[in-house]
């Protein structure tokens, strides 16, 4: 037993290794980077659409003017919902059964109301369309950051001598540190001082653009990486409110 933990333990981590490093070769990561990149626009209208419906059918309710739009805005939340929820089993690989309405054990127009009313599909739904543009902001964020500075990086080679480009990295003005570590000793005060100075670099040369690319190569698999994670955590968050009761499943 105690010779079989080490190699099990090695294996293990040699197998976590390469997930991490097979995430750009895989389909679905560009199913979640698309899905995350989609989140901000779609957010923004579904934000947007919910909060204008809800206010002005709740303040106009009382002239009953707005029941209608009130229900607009119900029928548009569950339209929204099935859609996403197709895009998180699809993008995703989330586990989203379709959710039950329990419309067919009420006979009356008026129980049905109240039926989908107190259902909590129709709430987490609502929390899950409010929530998307949060998500998207975040999301869109972090994309564009992982896409636009890895594949700069990465394509350095490719334009680093065209006339006019320049490439590297830019300081208005050097950075200088001291770092100082003194230690008491009767008496005597001994210690160790170095000066760090960061400056502007500019590369100039094919070995230094191919010390960026594998710079950007780097950026990249940490990126796709972190964007992998935040897809699992949408997929259940996506389980959690559009299907309630069955994310245990």
């Amino acid at each position: 037993m105690a010779l079989s933990d080490p190699v099990s333990n090695v294996s293990t981590t040699l197998l976590s290794v390469r997930q991490l490093l097979l995430v750009p070769f895989r389909l679905r990561t560009y199913g979640v980077v698309l899905y995350l990149a989609l989140a901000f626009p779609l957010g923004i209208g579904y934000f947007v659409g919910a909060v204008v419906g809800l206010s002005l059918g709740i303040s106009l309710s009382v002239f009953l003017v707005g029941l209608p739009i009130l229900a607009a805005t119900v029928g548009g939340v569950v339209l929204v919902a099935a859609g996403e929820r197709v895009m998180a089993r699809r993008l995703l690989g989330a586990n989203i059964p379709a959710p039950s309405w329990g419309l067919s054990e009420a006979s009356r127009l008026r129980d049905q109301v109240l039926t989908v009313l107190t259902n909590p599909v129709l709430w987490g739904s609502l929390i899950f369309v409010l929530s998307k543009l949060a998500v998207g902001v975040a999301a869109f964020t972090i994309v564009v950051v992982v896409l636009s500075l890895g594949l700069s990086l990465l394509g350095a080679p490719l334009y680093y001598d065209m006339p006019g480009a320049s490439v590297g990295l830019f300081l208005p003005e050097p950075i200088q540190r001291e770092l100082s570590l003194v230690v008491p000793w009767e008496q005597f005060e001994v210690g160790i001082s170095f000066i760090v100075r960061l400056t502007s670099w500019e590369v100039s040369t094919l070995p230094g653009a191919l010390l960026l690319s594998v710079l950007g190569a780097f950026v990249l698999l940490l990126g796709l990486n972190v964007l992998t994670a935040g897809g699992w955590i949408c997929a259940r968050w996506a389980e959690l409110t559009l299907s309630p009761g069955n994310a245990g499943e």
